[in-house]
């Protein structure tokens, strides 16, 4: 079975002592099940032979870490269009439309999900690759989605998330003549968001809004508590007229992050076009 090479090196006197595990989690910064994955499958060798995951190396000794080349895709594959904003070996952003779900959080669902789309799209050029979503957003709200290409690459974005600038788009109801902040916590944990309007028409005001946290429907319910709920958020505002059947205006614009691998100061954006903002 052929193989990926992830690591290979000499022992140097720094890592004469540690365990091989211990070399795969702190070094290689390898995700828990790709460690397992790695030991399993005999990937984890030294000048040459396969050792226990608990050996301890030698100063001197060259050791290799691998992979089966080939993936089992863990999701369906099925097609979606995908409007594709950024893509390299450890990464795919896509611009999610309003409507699609990330993934499928309940059994039977019929519709295609952006993580059976991307699924598809990967194969479809060549690659048999799981594609794991950093973060999610609602079904209604559009805009940007951050799939890793790896495990290792999905940790390490998860971990540096909180650092990662998140600025969305936001039309709600009313006017709003200057912007602010919201700490209200929401289900007991802290909570803030930034808005500063940026244009207002018809009785409504778009927003330009950053979160430094991550809860559920943070902006929603924020900008309801402040008296400008979003736009066709029926949820959270009674008042809107569900037989308009308008999209939710929300709209995940801009991330900014640096890269996992090269360290590349990346500035992702979404065009929100069918929101006219």
């Amino acid at each position: 079975m052929a193989r990926k090479i992830l690591a290979e090196f000499t022992v140097t006197p720094a890592l004469a002592g540690k365990t091989g595990a211990a070399v795969l989690k702190e070094e290689l910064k390898l995700s828990a099940r790709q460690r397992q994955k790695v030991i399993r499958t005999g990937g984890l060798k030294v000048d040459g032979r396969v050792i226990h995951s608990n050996s301890r190396l030698k100063e001197g000794q060259l050791v290799q870490v691998s992979l089966p080349a080939e993936e089992q895709v863990k999701v369906k594959a099925r097609p979606l269009p995908l409007e594709i904003i950024y893509e390299d070996d450890a990464l795919l952003v896509v611009n999610k439309p309003a409507g699609v779900i990330v993934h499928h959080v309940k059994p039977n669902q019929n519709q295609v999900s952006l993580v059976e789309g991307a699924a598809y799209y990967l194969q479809q050029q060549g690659r048999v690759i799981t594609p794991r979503p950093v973060h999610r957003l609602d079904r209604g709200t559009s805009g940007i989605v951050v799939f890793a290409k790896s495990a290792q690459i999905q940790q390490l974005l998860a971990e540096a998330w909180p650092e990662v600038t998140k600025i969305y788009l936001a039309r709600v109801h009313g006017t709003v003549k200057q912007g602010g902040e919201i700490t209200t916590p929401i289900k007991g944990k802290p909570a803030r968001t930034k808005y500063t309007p940026i244009a207002a028409a018809d009785g409504t005001t778009t927003l330009e809004v950053q979160i430094f946290t991550g809860r559920t429907h943070q902006i929603r319910i924020h900008l309801a508590q402040l008296g400008h709920p979003v736009v066709g958020d029926y949820l959270y505002n009674k008042k809107d007229d569900q037989s308009c059947r308008q999209r939710l205006a929300l709209h995940c614009w801009k991330l900014c992050l640096n890269h996992p691998v090269t360290g590349e100061s990346l500035q992702l954006i979404a065009p929100a076009s069918d929101l006219d903002f």
